[in-house]
């Protein structure tokens, strides 16, 4: 039997729980983040702003063969910049190479600990890192040295050169060269891939273009998780606040349960698509930034009536089936702890459910995909990652039809759980006694 609602009531409801996160400065913040962090990394990129400090680089090559090779391989590795930069330094980064102000180890071990300085441009700078080459019984020996243990910059450079300079020794003794090592790489056979079921003017080779409906689908599913995710974990904190601060009570006084828990639905449900609004935005801009391009077109074409149709339609059914969970073990929450005790087995459900993204990813064809997909709990992340293949319309409408029938039992069975939790002000100690009770017969 559905309830009676008086609709002003469930829209003074929905008003309130919407306007209550709205107003706060904390929601404004993170809605505008997206769009400050995307200006600061625009122009940090055009820019080529780097933020590591300058650090200051030496080779002390005591055989006389490598320091100059070591700079120009690592020069030729990196880009080329339309700028001047100062002698010894390297295109796109703060490294300098400089002199080694010492001609021993030990001495300038005094310049890396910083108990030395060194004048570079008249001002006194510490010795970053230090490549030191000497020759033993044995051959050639390499050793970096650097206070700073994370950044090994040089050491891997000096790594690659010398690499480079063993797999060339090696091809001289057999007569060979590195330039006919890649000129035999470069006329090795190409495998192609082709898609048998693709039409079109530009053949059936399959191409990064033709992946990009799937990773569409991939990012749909990513979205649609996020939004149930974040609107769910709000109705429950919203409803033990309104619990633990006794405003439920009063709120009773003039209005029905069934109105409560259906105006928090549609409020926190605004609120949720409200902060979900700034990555939409961003996404279809970038798209439409990029449209010109074969990746830009081609995202724009991904993005159909019917992946926008069956996103909406999972996205109400999932946060009505999630949502209802939520409201109901918010509820019976006593305090945040109880309510994370409650709502820890939902949450691992959830998480489980992204599982079907790298699987949409891999094995797009897998039974166990399929079988997501009529699964209730995973049916809104799995019909979404699936959409790239192209499924047909009664196979989703059904899907979700399946998914409707159950979210309605589970808001019938939450909202039981809702009247129990907030009229008789149980919690999980009385869900104990009466499974004691009840269930077990057992006397209290």
């Amino acid at each position: 039997m559905i309830p009676r609602l008086n609709m002003r009531r469930v829209y003074l409801i929905a008003r309130r729980d919407f306007l209550g996160y709205i107003k706060t400065w904390g929601f404004w913040i993170s809605f505008l983040m997206p769009f400050v962090l995307f200006t600061v990394a625009f122009f940090a990129a055009r820019l080529d702003i780097n933020v590591d400090p300058v650090r200051y680089e030496a080779i002390l090559d005591e055989t006389g063969q490598h320091e100059i090779a070591i700079r120009e391989y690592d020069k030729a590795q990196r880009p080329v910049l339309p700028i001047e930069l100062p002698q010894g330094q390297m295109p796109g980064d703060k490294n300098i190479y400089v002199n080694p102000p010492a001609d021993n180890i030990d001495e300038l071990k005094a310049y890396l600990t910083g108990r030395k300085k060194f004048e570079v441009d008249g001002k006194p700078v510490q010795l970053s890192s230090l490549l030191h080459i000497y020759n033993e019984a044995s051959g050639i020996k390499a050793d970096y040295w650097s206070d700073n243990i994370n950044n090994q910059r040089l050491k891997n450079v000096s790594s690659r050169y010398f690499r480079k300079i063993a797999e060339g020794a090696y091809l001289e003794s057999g007569g060979l060269t590195s330039d006919g090592l890649n000129d035999a790489r470069s006329d090795a056979i190409k495998v192609n891939a082709f898609d048998p079921g693709k039409t079109g003017d530009g053949g059936q080779a399959v191409t990064f273009i033709d992946r990009i409906p799937n990773l569409v689908s991939v990012c749909a599913t990513m979205l649609l998780w996020l939004t149930i995710f974040s609107g769910a974990y709000m109705l429950l904190t919203s409803m033990l606040e309104e619990k633990l601060n006794k405003l439920l009570e009063m709120m009773l006084s003039t209005t029905r349960l069934s109105e409560i828990m259906i105006g928090k639905l549609i409020g926190v449900a605004a609120l949720t698509i409200t902060a979900m609004l700034p990555y939409i935005v961003l996404m279809l801009a970038g798209s439409v930034l990029f449209l010109a391009s074969g990746v830009g077109a081609a995202v724009m074409q991904a993005i159909t009536v019917k992946l926008i149709f069956f996103f909406i339609l999972f996205l109400v059914l999932g946060y009505l089936f999630y949502g209802a969970l939520f409201i109901a073990m918010g509820s019976l929450a006593e305090s945040m702890q109880d309510a994370q005790t409650l709502t820890t087995p939902i949450m691992l459900v959830l998480s489980a459910c992204v599982m079907v993204i790298p699987l949409s990813l891999n094995s797009p064809d897998s039974p166990l995909l399929t079988f997501a997909t009529w699964f209730p709990l995973s049916a809104p992340f799995a019909a979404i990652a699936r959409l790239h293949l192209d499924p047909p319309w009664w196979e989703l409408l059904l899907s979700a039809s399946f998914l409707f029938l159950m979210s309605l039992l589970v808001i019938w069975i939450a909202g039981r759980i809702f009247r129990f939790g907030v009229l008789s002000g149980a919690g999980v100690k009385g869900v104990t006694d009466w499974f004691k009770r009840v269930v077990l017969r057992r006397k209290a």
